[in-house]
């Protein structure tokens, strides 16, 4: 194989010469109208730097790609073709894909140990559609089944519908965690006798259920992870009516997105568009009991994937009460063009339990639905979008509260008067909205409003605290003596409103340095702990106090020894210690996420629209890991990154260097986030080197900068978010 270079100016276009099960002769980039000398490339290896694109197989197994085309990439310059393969794999002849059928069995035999898949498969396939079925059955015993080949061997029973008995005893009988199922147990033997003695569908059924089971009680360990896709798939053509929809109730029973796949394509292959209505139309067939919503979610996929343009159910799911069917419905109505259905869509913004999600994906249907490129969409800044929304008084209050969600507290649009008359409203949702807006606002904007909230005694205390929360930013911005600390100062020693006083000390804990009447408030709750009946509330008072003093740099008081023990000293000792004693608060743990003071998660993290968008989304991501898991992120972030969150360091051409996470890169941009949350733009010819760094933009010893409860009502409001 040769591989053509052309000059650095030439960039050019990958064009492959034949494609699937041919050979594949040779890879070319040529401009039209030039010329240019072929070139034998040895294989080199690009480093951390080599970005591949234009990925494809060649008839011996290797891969060819071609880099991407940056000026910052000087391995080799632009636009080469390169050759990976093992190193064994050069000394092999290609195989010839389409002479493969024709072998004899003893050749397909050998080419099912072969390390492509796509030889194995053909192999498989080839033996498995021979006269001897025996040879084939030769591949399933447990000791030829190993590994991929096994695996292979499996599949394609189902491809070629072999009969359902070798196929089920292969099943029940395999050991090979590869293939995906160890069921060696002690019921091995009785099972494979129900099969032969009662005929194979009620086996089959049965055998569905017990996969499901394991997967839900046993995590799996019996008859592997992905056992029930595949039981499920492999029943779909062989069971009657009422058996598929048990298996579409067990499918829905585990949180399994392979499981929810085969379930929506087995729906949409078997049912009819009355039987989608049983599940999706409330009390359409008196037998059928309410349907929870993940199986509302994949009868709707299977009706669209069956009928696309047909929308009687549609405009059932439009009205569904669980948000994620109706997104689900608005992004059919949209991305099908069924403009008879918009005002419908529009209607959505009034809809109860409407999540951002949902507000977004109305948002973004109203624009399909009028002619507006999705593309087009992606690139307009929200804002354009929801600020008419917030204005519009005719809106409801959750609309406009929604709304308030996804605008910048900064934006020019939110001014004085529009927060006085929202925070005028009688929906409470809409008040609290505005006031956690008022959070990230200017300090001039924000300041006499929310020291008014915060005086008003006739409010609840929930939306008090939340003020106090931004009041925190505006006394950081005052000098010593300025009105908002001197408020700070009178609910330091409030004793009849507890959650305002914690607040108030919260608030005052990184200004007790240079703020000496701030400084006298928070001793004296030092001096009076042990006045208090409430031992979990001295405690947190204690740690916060001691917190203060150790960011000020200043000796504690004395009596915080008898409430404040030693914090963990290890990962054991931390999970230990997050995982006793009092429980986490999810609402304090909103107001900890995003306060100035501690560790500023809100800097980087999104939740519900609000936050930074530096690191993930947890508005979702909570819900892929355990609490341990959560828990490791935050005490350890550097222990494991995800490649999409590696943290790079760039330098320049005139010599300056960035270090953070690449947010967005396209369009000649290169968008950094650091481990302040800020973002950075940068010209992406301008970048000399760019080197992945080991360390996270998350920062570490996080943990140090909350009390232990702040960091389990942290954790409580992440776990709220699953």
């Amino acid at each position: 194989y040769e591989s053509d270079g052309l000059p650095e100016e030439y960039l050019g276009n990958l064009l492959v010469t034949s494609w699937g099960d041919h050979r594949i002769d040779r890879f070319r980039l040529q401009p039209k109208g030039t010329s240019f000398t072929s070139l034998a490339e040895p294989l080199i290896t690009g480093g951390e730097n080599f970005r591949p694109v234009g990925l494809a197989t060649a008839p011996d197994g290797s891969l060819f790609c071609t880099d991407w085309v940056l000026r910052d990439y000087k391995l080799h310059g632009h636009g080469r073709i390169w050759r990976i393969a093992p190193k064994e794999t050069r000394k092999t002849p290609a195989i010839d894909l389409v002479s493969i059928p024709q072998r004899p069995s003893s050749e397909l035999n050998g080419l099912m140990k072969s390390p492509r898949r796509e030889v194995r498969r053909i192999a498989a396939r080839s033996l498995a559609r021979r006269p001897n079925k025996g040879e084939f059955d030769f591949l399933l015993l447990p000791q030829q089944a190993q590994g991929r080949m096994g695996l292979e061997a499996v599949w394609t029973l189902e491809t070629v519908q072999i009969a359902e008995a070798v196929w089920l005893i292969k099943l029940v009988d395999d050991d090979d965690p590869v293939v995906g199922w160890s069921a060696s147990t002690p019921g091995t033997t009785s099972r494979i006798g129900d099969f032969f003695g009662r005929g194979d569908k009620e086996v089959l059924a049965r055998l569905i259920k017990e996969a499901f089971a394991d997967l839900t009680n046993n995590g799996g360990k019996r008859l592997g992870d992905f056992a029930p896709a595949v039981l499920a798939k492999f029943a779909s053509d062989r069971l009657d009516q009422s058996d598929r929809a048990e298996l579409l109730r067990l499918s829905m029973s585990i949180d399994d997105p392979f499981v929810f796949g085969t379930a929506v394509t087995t729906a949409a292959r078997h049912f009819k568009q009355d039987d989608f209505a049983k599940y999706l139309i409330p009390d359409a067939t008196p037998d059928v009991k309410a349907s929870a919503p993940r199986v509302r979610q994949a009868m709707l996929l299977a009706a669209r994937k069956q009928a696309p343009r047909e929308d009687r159910l549609l405009r059932v799911a439009l009205a569904d009460h669980d948000p994620d069917v109706r997104r689900l419905a608005v992004q059919w109505a949209a991305e099908e063009k069924l403009t008879d259905l918009k005002p419908r869509v529009a209607a959505m913004f009034d809809s109860k339990g409407m999540t951002t999600e949902l507000f977004l994906a109305t948002i973004a249907a109203l624009e399909m639905l009028d002619g507006k490129k999705p593309e087009d969409f992606d690139k307009t800044p929200a804002e354009q979008y929801v600020v008419p929304l917030l204005k519009d008084e005719q809106r409801s209050p959750a609309v406009r509260a929604q709304a308030l969600r996804l605008v910048s507290p900064t934006d020019k649009s939110l001014d004085a008067p529009l927060f006085a008359s929202l925070l005028k409203s009688d929906h409470e949702a809409l008040r609290l909205e505005t006031v956690r807006t008022l959070q990230g606002a200017k300090p001039e904007l924000s300041a006499p409003l929310l020291s008014d909230i915060l005086r008003n005694e006739k409010l609840d205390v929930t939306i008090r605290t939340e003020a106090m929360v931004g009041l925190a930013a505006v006394a950081k911005s005052e000098p010593v003596g300025g009105p908002t600390r001197k408020l700070l100062r009178t609910f330091l020693t409030n004793t009849s409103l507890v959650p305002l006083r914690v607040e108030a000390l919260r608030a005052a804990r990184s200004l007790i340095k240079d703020d000496l009447e701030l400084r006298d408030g928070v001793l004296e709750i030092a001096k009076t702990m042990r006045l208090l009946n409430d031992g979990a509330l001295a405690s947190e008072l204690a740690d916060q106090v001691a917190l203060a003093f150790a960011e000020a740099k200043l000796e504690p008081p004395q009596e915080l020894q008898l409430f404040t023990p030693a914090k963990p000293k290890d990962r054991a000792e931390w999970l230990a210690q997050l995982n006793r004693d009092r429980d986490g608060d999810p609402a304090t743990g909103r107001r900890v996420f995003f306060h100035l003071n501690g560790a500023g998660c809100f800097k980087c993290h999104l939740v519900d629209g609000r936050g930074g968008r530096v690191g993930p989304d947890l508005s979702r991501a909570v819900g892929t890991m355990n609490r341990d898991r959560l828990i490791q992120s935050i005490l350890e972030p550097s222990r494991e990154i995800a490649p999409q969150f590696v943290s790079w360091t760039f330098e320049l051409k005139d010599g300056k260097v960035v270090t953070g996470m690449v947010v967005h890169e396209n369009e000649g941009k290169t968008i950094v986030g650091n481990a302040e949350g800020k973002l950075i733009e940068i010209k992406t010819i301008d970048i000399e080197t760019r080197t992945p760094q080991k360390i996270s933009v998350m920062p570490e010893k996080l943990a140090e900068r909350m009390t232990l409860q702040e960091l389990r009502d942290v954790l409580a409001f992440l776990d709220s978010r699953r």
